[in-house]
């Protein structure tokens, strides 16, 4: 186990062998749960970077395409 110390800002520094072991790098994003008297961070999945527009807004774009190549049909 790992041992920090915090500073007086409230920052950590996470140990160089634990950052190569998760392959953190600078800008990483991690989630920090609290459980009982425990802090654990951990990783933000891999999925959230593939982040894009959301479903809704790509379905809004694509109707207002149809509705537009209609209205230049008529």
């Amino acid at each position: 186990m790992e041992q920090v110390t915090v500073s007086s800002k409230g920052w950590i520094a996470i140990p160089p062998s634990v950052r190569d072991a998760l392959n953190l790098s600078e800008g990483a994003r991690l989630n920090l749960d609290v459980r009982g008297q425990e802090i654990v961070l951990s990783k933000e999945p891999a999925w959230r970077k593939l982040r894009g527009p959301g479903l809704m807004s790509a379905f809004a774009t694509f109707r207002k395409q149809e509705r537009e190549r209609e209205d230049s049909r008529s």
